[in-house]
């Protein structure tokens, strides 16, 4: 059982505060307070006071907690926004430049045996000797191999391996690419032949042949011992150093081609006449 002089403390709390209350209560319904009501309140306010303080303390944590959460929601929104149009900005500059290539392609003057196919650029591949490319036209389209590709720039090089939807090819600086060839200026002949890098040479240029570092190269319309038959005219490249090989009475000369195929969007493929 709880003993009365643990009890009793509590009790005269209580009869306090009920008299406190009752007090401030008579003195409100009269419109005033009276002096031990006055005194009760102002003893009380401090700690009214400092309630309030915590509860409006406590009140805006929560404003912010929730703010923050709504804030949060709100940036991951616009974040997805934001990954969206750059997304759209990214495969709109593709298409832009793929656009530019096809109206300069428009504009070049088409071969005037068989016809062209316009096709984008799906894939370029690279190894240490081999460079290949995937266009998106195939059988369906007509294509065929040995089919020449040449581009804005110039000669592309010519397709190998045909799919229904789409076709791949040897570009001229492939090790196995190549392209019979002649300076602009001069007129002397010889063959481009690709190695694998970004500087195919062309060889058996006669040793007194006047041929010059920067002088442009345009294919000959001479086929390959493969078949391959270019239209005269392409640009293939220009001459970038000289290189004379006195043991067989020739020169032969590094050139920088007029096509990096990785670096290409679109181009045409020329039909052979005999599918036109």
């Amino acid at each position: 059982m709880l003993s009365w002089k643990r009890v009793a403390p509590f009790v005269a709390l209580g009869v306090v505060c009920l008299g406190l209350v009752g007090w401030q209560n008579r003195a409100i319904g009269q419109g005033r307070l009276d002096p031990w009501a006055g005194v009760g309140t102002a003893l009380l306010s401090p700690f009214q006071r400092g309630l309030n303080g915590v509860g409006s303390y406590l009140s805006d944590v929560g404003k912010v907690m929730f703010r923050h959460g709504d804030l949060a929601s709100q940036n991951a929104r616009l974040q997805a926004r934001f990954d969206d149009v750059q997304g759209q900005n990214q495969r709109l500059s593709r298409l832009q430049h793929e656009n530019v290539e096809l109206r300069t392609l428009l504009k070049m003057p088409k071969q005037p045996a068989g016809r062209n196919v316009a096709a984008d650029v799906i894939s370029a591949s690279r190894g240490d000797f081999t460079r290949h490319l995937t266009l998106s036209v195939g059988a369906r389209a007509g294509v065929r191999p040995k089919d020449v590709v040449y581009c804005a720039q110039g000669l592309v090089g010519q397709v190998s391996a045909v799919g229904p939807w789409t076709s791949v090819v040897i570009p001229i600086v492939d090790r196995d690419g190549g392209a019979g060839a002649f300076v602009a200026r001069t007129g002397a002949q010889g063959l481009v032949v690709g190695n694998g890098t970004d500087t195919p040479k062309m060889l058996y240029l006669p040793f007194d042949a006047d041929v010059r570092a920067g002088d442009l190269l345009l294919s000959s319309g001479a086929g390959q011992e493969e078949g391959a038959i270019y239209p005269r005219g392409l640009v293939v490249g220009r001459v970038l150093k000289i290189e004379k090989d006195r043991a067989f009475s020739r020169q032969n000369a590094f050139v920088a081609p007029a096509v990096i195929p990785e670096n290409l969007g679109a181009a045409w493929v020329h039909l052979s006449s005999a599918q036109g």
